[in-house]
């Protein structure tokens, strides 16, 4: 029978810098003098952001570079400045990796999109079977919510229905393929089921939940944010990004904490382009 599923999203890595190597690097550039950012004020990710801009203008100390006249060592108005002045590149060292699992091929085929500065790694349906289970997420838009009145509820509890019905047929259909092709049998080998398999996940509807891992530096972090956190972002979409924004912008306020969420529940960044 095929089951709904609740999506969720798992921060599984992150920057991290390694501070005794720093260390040496500054010294023989000849910046000794550096006031090393207390850890939990600066975060590696922020750190490692900081270490490359002020690499870019040789501003770790006031004697490296005689142009440089101010030497900002309150750092969120250091961060403040990246963002405003648009010095988006400096942005790109840190990543950060999430894991979401119950998302749609709806889902993928629109952030999959963000290739440039993404790293994506998604679950193959080639390889993946779906003899067992069709899992779906059932969109947000036909759940029950306060409010609703009479009509609007009847559409969405029919369209339940519906969804329920098709998701059914996919698997019982699929089950018959794996049958008409002898999946199971003990002759059949790792090839031959690949290329069943691949074969098979034709008739799998793009709302199947599939799952995968997805990493980004935190200037294309914040792209997709922009773009996937506003009133015209499509519902699944919009739930995840929101979901990260709100996860990474509480943890790294740094580098997202000029993202406010409106009195609609959409994050909005003070500084957009970067």
């Amino acid at each position: 029978m095929a089951s709904t599923r609740e999506i969720h999203v798992h921060q599984i890595a992150k920057t991290v810098v390694d501070r005794e190597a720093v260390k040496r690097w500054l010294d023989a550039i000849g910046a000794e003098g550096f006031e090393y950012p207390d850890p939990e004020v600066v975060a590696d990710p922020a750190f490692l952001i900081a270490l490359a801009g002020k690499r870019c203008y040789l501003s770790f100390t006031e004697s490296l570079n005689k142009n440089v006249t101010q030497i900002r060592k309150d750092y969120v108005e250091y961060f403040d400045n990246i963002l405003k002045s648009g010095h988006g590149s400096v942005l790109e060292h840190a990543v950060f990796s999430y894991a979401i699992e119950n998302v749609t091929r709806v889902f993928t085929g629109e952030m999959n999109r963000h290739r440039a500065g993404m790293a994506i790694s998604e679950g193959s349906m080639r390889f993946i079977r779906f003899d067992k289970d069709v899992p779906y997420w059932l969109p947000t838009s036909l759940r029950p919510a306060e409010g609703d009145d009479d009509a609007l509820a009847a559409k969405k509890e029919a369209s339940r229905r519906i969804f329920q019905k098709a998701f059914e047929h996919q698997q019982e259909c699929y089950q018959e393929l794996v049958k008409v092709w002898e999946m199971d049998e003990t002759d059949k080998n790792f090839d031959y089921k690949k290329k069943v398999t691949s074969c098979l996940r034709r008739i799998i509807g793009m709302g199947c939940c599939t799952g995968g891992v997805w990493t980004g530096n935190v200037r294309a972090l914040r792209h997709v944010f922009n773009m996937r956190c506003a009133p015209a972002a499509e519902e699944e979409i919009l739930l995840v990004a929101s979901t990260i924004c709100a996860d990474i912008a509480r943890e790294q306020p740094l580098l997202f904490g000029d993202f406010q969420q409106d009195a609609n529940g959409f994050w909005r960044p003070r500084f957009p382009k970067v």
